[in-house]
């Protein structure tokens, strides 16, 4: 049986491509670094749980990145292809990066409280298992944001 291979490239219509940049500002940052604030006010006087030291640490890898990232790279036109390995290298920082947070507020967690360990070795070990899955996701969802804005800013223009 013969088949056709017809190529289909995400990337180009018409050979054209497509560029591609970062907002300058994310629209209502202000209120969620305040929201962020507040948690992080309240978080920091409750005893350690695993959901809310994981919550800290994402959400302060979120609140970094929506200062950084239009700081570092909101000027910039890339190409489609230049945007989907940015948005795959962000995504694999974000999720590397979450895990990394998570651990440092663990460790700042027990230091303040100073009533022996905030976290049992179990759970520690859970969040280090568990960055090399956040990195793998934050990879897929990097690769996968990148399509969809890509594929959306070529059906705009």
């Amino acid at each position: 049986m013969m088949y056709n291979h017809t190529s289909f490239n995400l990337f180009c219509h018409d050979n054209v491509e497509v560029n591609v940049s970062f907002p300058a500002k994310f629209p209502g940052l202000k209120w969620i670094t305040a929201v962020y604030a507040l948690y992080g006010f309240f978080w920091i006087s409750l005893e350690g749980t695993l959901v809310g030291v994981t919550v800290m640490g994402v959400s302060t890898t979120a609140v970094v990145f929506a200062y950084l990232v239009p700081h570092l790279l909101g000027d910039r036109l890339f190409s489609a292809k230049g945007w989907l390995g940015i948005t795959a290298v962000l995504g694999i920082i974000f999720g590397l990066n979450s895990g990394i947070l998570t651990l440092f507020f663990m460790v700042v967690k027990t230091g303040l409280h100073a009533h022996g360990p905030e976290f049992t070795p179990p759970e520690v070990a859970w969040i280090l298992q568990q960055t090399l899955w956040w990195t793998v996701v934050g990879l897929l969802a990097g690769l996968g944001l990148g399509m969809v804005t890509s594929k959306r800013m070529k059906d705009e223009g």
